[in-house]
């Protein structure tokens, strides 16, 4: 019965892999290929695809050294088995040998430590064109090089559709090296993004619930952005020469530097931004902080619908990549979307006691998550 449940996922997963597909799981009651992620990642080949289960049980911190396309069941998974795919620590990490995890994806994780996205060890080189979406970072997303920043830095990521806590490149200031290329859309950000000092920048359709939501930013393009902490600063004092459009606060101080009512404050630039307005959102009730219940859509009568500067709505719900819901709103699982691919989210035995030569009758259900 056992081995039946796992090619059930298998079987489910396989239609959209590419290369190879290898399964991991660390539930002896639901068995897979492999117990951990790690002797997974060293069995595969660059190219091939990882399907990690949801389990009760969290799984050790794993390092990516290759090109891999890695998918858990989800942060928050809505399903019978209402299992997360839960990890401390998820490392990337290139080196001046063979090793390198550039080109990745990575979707479907809890990760309730940190993501290393250049490793923490002298050696260890940026990591380039990697996919990171629909996954929790409850620690630090590292886009640099801990141990020897600044020479290690990453670029060209697509960091989108996440609830994280804090992004940094480690930028000490506006001539400082940082990560470059950076895509950060549609996520819902508790703490801030700090450290990143290049024009190729982009934070962009984002809600932050916390105050001093952006530091030690420079030269970076912020745009459609909702910014809802009723207390403190949004922008810290070192944030400058960035350009700020059509971002949304709801203090009428913006930050320290004057003018502290506009997001042009110091050096930065701005243009149609909108200070001290309520974004009015369907149902929120602690603006200056998060919870899997609340409806970050805006109400029909907010002043910042189809106002972005590509005509839609400010906030997670318009721009390139549009929220995905993965459940009704108000059940807890609004904003906790499954990964997009087929997953089976409900298994039911219909004869779990068996004659010799008999059937197992099985009704499955399914759905694909787009």
């Amino acid at each position: 019965m056992k081995t039946c449940i796992s090619l059930l996922f298998a079987i489910s997963f396989s239609t959209i892999a590419f290369g190879k597909v290898l399964t991991v799981s660390n539930n002896p009651d639901h068995p897979a290929q492999f117990p951990d992620v790690q002797a997974a990642i060293t069995a595969a080949s660059s190219g091939d695809t990882i399907y990690v289960h949801g389990s009760q049980f969290t799984y050790p911190d794993f390092t990516i050294n290759k090109k891999l396309v890695v998918i858990g069941a989800g942060y928050n998974s809505n399903n019978q088995f209402n299992q997360p795919t839960r990890v401390g620590t998820i490392y990337f990490i290139k080196d001046t040998g063979l090793q390198d995890g550039s080109s990745s994806t990575l979707t479907g994780f809890l990760i309730t430590s940190n993501v290393y996205g250049c490793g923490t060890s002298s050696g260890q080189l940026g990591i380039s064109n990697v996919k990171f979406f629909r996954n929790q970072v409850n620690g630090t997303f590292y886009l640099h090089n801990v141990c020897c920043f600044p020479t290690a830095t990453g670029s060209n990521w697509t960091i989108y559709n996440n609830l994280i806590n804090i992004i940094t490149s480690g930028s000490g200031g506006s001539t400082s090296q940082s990560a470059s290329n950076i895509t950060m859309q549609n996520n819902i950000i508790f703490d801030n993004i700090n450290g990143f000092s290049m024009s190729s920048v982009l934070i962009d359709h984002n809600v932050f619930p916390g105050s001093d939501a952006l530091s030690n930013l420079y030269y970076a393009t912020v745009s459609n952005n909702i910014f809802m902490m009723t207390t403190g600063n949004i922008l810290a004092a070192n944030v400058n020469f960035n350009t700020f459009n059509k971002n949304l606060s709801m203090l009428t101080t913006v930050g320290p530097n004057a003018p502290t009512n506009s997001f042009a404050g110091g050096s930065n630039t701005e243009s149609g931004n909108f200070i001290g307005v309520d974004p009015k959102f369907v149902n929120v009730t602690n603006l200056n902080s998060y919870s899997y219940s609340f409806d970050y859509r805006l109400s029909a009568s907010s002043t910042v619908r189809n106002v972005g500067t590509d005509g839609t709505d400010l906030g997670i719900y318009g721009g390139a990549f549009p929220y995905p819901s993965g459940g009704a709103s108000g059940s807890g699982y609004d904003t906790s979307p499954l990964p997009p691919i087929p997953q089976v989210t409900e298994v039911n035995i219909l004869n779990a006691t068996l004659q010799p030569g008999s059937s197992l009758n099985v009704n499955v259900k399914a759905k694909v998550n787009n």
